[in-house]
């Protein structure tokens, strides 16, 4: 400790309090996996006087919508990034400790402290920010960058722009940590991520020490509440690169809400069927989960009643009457089964699809989305037979949840005319194409909504498209209008690099999103900003404006197909309408 304390002073991290009233916390050194030692500062009492504001973080599950299929990849990590941040002289007297017999305060901001994460992620989003108004494609985990693009060259050149401006902020990235040479396989937030063979996994080392404590385990299968909740800490995280790895936790999260809350170090034998889910997790570590589930979609919607299931599979519609057995069910295990009897009765249309599921079931929804849950055992039970089938097919369900009025008949379920509808009235739409020419097809349209005479649905009803669901072909077009759902246009900048022709994309105007590099690097003109929404645009299932409209700006921008096309952006003025 006496080395530890000597290079913080040296650092200037700590120094001799200069103050004699403050909040003494204790502190102590670990060792690290490479034999140096790490400080850690204790301030979990102090954290008990503030209170925090809500932020969010992005996470693993952000990543897979970031990337794009064989993206080049660098990672770049910051030294002691903490410390470069400044306390406030006057608040360092509560950042103190005592080493002996003398008081040392924080000059710096420490890890451990509640407020710490939001004031350093404040600081390095800002920079993600202005890296992204470069053309810069980055997401940003506190000290931990992760850049991509479609081309190494760019992207060697990129991260070396991104290291000058951390090193000009004063930031100095960990060249040990980070990976500065683009690659298609990196290691970022814990889990490996390759772009060419579209996998995520468990770092090695990661495999190696979980094997560990789960053999452990089996060897002597007793545990406490402490080490169970560990155990399920672990293996949560892990659960995201583990195909159905939620699922086969859920039972051992069951089985250790059993232990004892008022002695949690007392040991207790593990259930049976919860050693049996720990061997399931020994033998699946090395499995890799898909990092985007199959582009060819279908869309599925499902219904359930007192007389039976149904469902609409691409335009044509399906039902069955319950046994006597399945009459006594609850509605929500009719209702999962009914999802689970669709890909029996369609296994070879559905295999190796990706299923958009449409259910009026909440409950439903959030079981297959987070595989299982905890409340039912009927329900996880369903959930299992699903799910497993689902996976034995390479089937990747994907819920979303439809209102209950939107779905009344159990053999005609479709969202087709009462989902919102977005359009841009001809007041509008008129002056884009004259400036940029009238698009061939509209790509994300109904019936009513569509602005050009050609239009593909996502409703296998219509019969007047071109075709079903605009992923489902690829995008050759001389221009196309490009309409999509929001949470869409990660796909579809996906989707546009085995593309070719140009598009005019219609997105909001979100400045601070992760897309936004990749977006004005397609661009082979600055946007059409449109302002005055309330007069140009309507919601077609109301016949109104949408809400909150007047907070909304759109912007039109034309861009290309093809991964070439993305190598660089254009920064102009824009004109606003």
């Amino acid at each position: 400790m006496d080395q530890v304390m000597k290079e913080m002073i040296a650092s200037e991290i700590i120094s001799p309090a200069s103050v004699t009233s403050g909040f003494l916390s204790p502190m102590f050194s670990v060792l690290k996996p490479n034999g140096s030692l790490r400080p850690i500062f204790n301030l979990k009492r102090l954290n008990s006087y503030l209170k925090t504001k809500k932020f969010r973080l992005i996470n693993h599950l952000s990543i897979p919508d970031f990337l794009q299929s064989n993206d080049f990849m660098v990672s770049i990590d910051l030294s002691q990034a903490y410390c470069h941040v400044p306390v406030l002289s006057r608040h360092r007297r509560f950042l103190s400790l005592v080493y002996r017999d003398r008081v040392y305060s924080w000059n710096c901001l420490p890890f451990g402290l509640a407020s710490a994460p939001q004031a350093f992620a404040q600081l390095t989003n800002w920079v993600a920010q202005f890296l992204r108004d470069k053309g810069l494609r980055v997401v940003v985990y506190l000290d931990d960058f992760l850049l991509a693009h479609q081309c190494a060259i760019v992207l060697r050149a990129q991260a070396a722009y991104a290291i000058q401006i951390l090193n000009f902020l004063g930031w100095t990235p960990n060249l040990q940590k980070s990976r500065t040479i683009p690659s298609q396989a990196v290691k970022f937030l814990g889990i490996m991520w390759n772009t060419v063979s579209n996998l995520v996994s468990l770092p090695p080392e990661s495999i190696r020490s979980l094997s560990q404590r789960l053999r452990s385990l089996l060897c002597r299968p007793i545990w406490s509440l402490k080490s169970a909740q560990s155990l399920i800490g672990s293996l949560n995280f892990a659960a995201f690169a583990i195909p159905l790895g939620r699922l086969h936790l859920r039972r051992i999260q069951l089985a250790h809400r059993r232990l004892s809350r008022l002695n949690p170090r007392l040991l207790r034998p593990i259930p049976p069927r919860a050693l049996q889910e720990i061997r399931w997790w020994l033998e699946n570590l090395v499995q890799s989960a898909p990092l985007h589930p199959p582009i060819r979609r279908i869309f599925v919607s499902t219904d359930a009643s007192n007389w039976g299931w149904g469902a609409t599979i691409s335009g044509v519609h399906l039902s069955q009457k319950w046994t006597k057995e399945q009459e006594l069910w609850h509605i929500n295990r009719k209702e999962l089964y009914g999802v689970r009897a669709v890909i029996l009765r369609n296994q070879g249309l559905l295999t190796n699809h990706s299923l958009i599921l449409q259910s009026d079931n909440q409950t439903v929804c959030a079981y297959i989305r987070k595989q299982g849950g905890l409340r039912s055992a009927s329900l996880l039970l369903e959930t299992e037979k699903l799910l497993n089938l689902s996976h034995s097919l390479n089937i990747t369900i994907k819920p979303f949840f439809i209102p209950g009025v939107l779905n009344t008949l159990a053999d005609r379920l479709s969202r087709q005319s009462s989902l919102p509808d977005w359009h841009l009235k001809p007041s509008i739409t008129s002056k884009i194409f004259q400036r940029w020419g009238t698009p061939e097809i509209d790509l994300f349209a109904s019936s009513r909504s569509k602005v050009t005479p050609n239009y593909v649905s996502i409703h296998p009803e219509d019969v007047h498209a071109a075709f079903i669901d605009a992923f489902s072909r690829p995008w050759n077009f001389n221009l196309a209008w490009v309409f999509p759902p929001p949470p869409l246009i990660p796909q579809v900048l996906h989707f546009l690099n085995q593309a070719s022709g140009s598009y005019l994309l219609v997105v909001p105007r979100w400045k601070k999103v992760f897309w936004r590099a990749d977006l004005k690097a397609r661009a082979s003109a600055p946007p059409w900003v449109i302002r005055n929404l309330r007069a140009h645009l309507v919601d077609l299932s109301t016949n109104y404006p949408p809400p909150l409209v007047d907070e909304l700006v759109l912007e039109v921008w034309r861009i290309r197909g093809g991964v070439g096309s993305s190598r660089a952006g254009l920064i102009r003025t824009r004109p606003c309408f």
